[in-house]
């Protein structure tokens, strides 16, 4: 665990222990963000690694909580604050850092108990209604009990003889203690994703930048995500006999395990026009030199019609370290979509965007991808370091900044025509 000012920070509160600290409780002040924030995850059956539901289960860990949180390694939330607004921002603001902060160098006292707020009421299964369509494997995928994390590519095939609007994807995980988070592609010809399960012997095939070809992505989950209807007039449109891909990153828990995923596609209720869909822009060019602890790698993707945008993903392994994505509008003007400053490979989040971006014909989308390989690198995989390349191997790299976005004239009927 790496450690600097603010971590001194934290622990200058934890011996102050000042008059100022003592009125914070957990019952009528931290329980309330505990519930709001944190026990999504932190609770029994989920991936987290001990449950915050109560004062008995959160008072052995004061300390690492405010560490965690005084470092903003917790909540998981790595975009930049001021930067842009995003409708997913599980992140806590200043003034609940600092009571979680104040009531740790307290003491961590419990406060009243008929200040308790309750605990949530948790939904596990279908989020939007019961799909139209559910999807898995054939048998539960075993799970070792030891050993690296795996990941794992899983083909669907829903059988869709004629192209198929879709407004709603959402994952129902097998295994939340194993499960750490899934990605879901779409291979529109159904034929290369078959190809690879059947060169591999058990149920899916290995895979770990991606499904191992260029293909559509649509949502997919991670602990806290909550599904949503693609913008109004807008869905994924998967074409007949297209099969789903499902990448589970499967993290070991010291016993074996079992998932069984399912997959729900909601067909699209109100009227469609326009694909939902992803657009890149790559470091394709890097060489990642041997000891570099800030090798910098950019990419642009140029604008060639009227766009608007919904959501960005920065992607990259092990040895990623920060990315900045933004907008060049035609006239010149900046427009930032999402700075992650300290990149966290076991968190890869979609940032929503709370308001769309639209994007005029001529504007161009930058990105700037920093990696860290040097010794002291935190998930560094090669000793001693090497040079590292593009690639989809787990000692490869990536550069990649997706975005999530409509063509703004695009018009497609019923029978997936396109009218201009």
């Amino acid at each position: 665990m790496r450690s600097g000012p603010i971590a001194v920070a934290v622990c200058l509160w934890l011996v102050a222990g000042s008059a100022y600290a003592q009125d914070v409780t957990y019952t009528e002040d931290v329980a309330p963000i505990l519930m709001q924030h944190c026990v999504t995850c932190h609770r029994p059956g989920e991936v987290a690694p001990m449950s915050l539901l109560t004062y008995e289960d959160t008072r052995p860990w004061a300390r690492s909580i405010a560490q965690e949180v005084g470092q903003k390694r917790m909540p998981p939330w790595h975009a930049a604050a001021g930067v842009r607004e995003y409708t997913n921002d599980r992140s806590l603001d200043a003034a609940q850092i600092d009571v979680i902060l104040r009531w740790v160098a307290a003491g961590a006292p419990r406060g009243d108990e008929a200040l308790l707020p309750p605990v949530p009421t948790f939904n596990d299964g279908w989020q939007l209604g019961e799909p139209d369509l559910v999807l898995a494997w054939d048998a539960p995928y075993q799970i070792e009990a030891e050993g690296d994390d795996e990941y794992r590519c899983f083909v669907l095939d829903p059988k869709f003889e004629k192209d198929q609007w879709v407004d709603v994807v959402e994952v129902l995980p097998g295994n939340r203690t194993t499960d750490h988070h899934i990605v879901i592609y779409v291979d529109q010809a159904g034929t290369i994703a078959t190809q690879r399960d059947e060169a591999e012997p058990g149920e899916g095939y290995a895979c770990f930048g991606g499904p191992g070809f260029l293909a559509y992505m649509v949502p997919g989950w991670g602990p806290g995500y909550v599904p949503t209807e693609t913008p109004e007039g807008s869905g994924y449109l998967l074409r007949a006999g297209s099969k789903l891909v499902v990448q589970v990153h499967y993290h070991k828990t010291g016993s074996p395990q079992e998932d069984l995923t399912r997959v729900g596609l909601r067909f699209a209720r109100r009227p469609t026009q326009r694909v939902l869909y992803n657009g890149y822009v790559l470091g394709l060019s890097l060489q990642i030199p041997p000891g570099d602890a800030n090798y910098v790698v950019t990419g642009r993707a140029p604008i060639q019609e009227d766009i608007t945008v919904y959501s960005i993903v920065a992607h990259m392994h092990y040895l990623g370290k920060a990315m900045d994505i933004w907008a060049e509008l035609p006239d010149g003007t900046r427009v930032d979509l999402v700075t992650v400053p300290r990149f966290d490979f076991y968190w890869q989040t979609e940032y929503a965007l709370a308001e769309p971006q639209r994007l005029p014909k001529g504007s161009v989308i930058h990105m700037q991808a920093t990696f860290d390989n040097s010794p002291e690198s935190p998930y560094q995989h090669s000793d001693p370091p090497r040079l590292v390349t593009f690639g989809e191997q787990t000692t490869d790299e990536m550069a990649v900044g997706v975005f999530f976005h409509t063509r703004d004239a695009e018009n497609i009927s019923d029978d997936g025509s396109t009218s201009p």
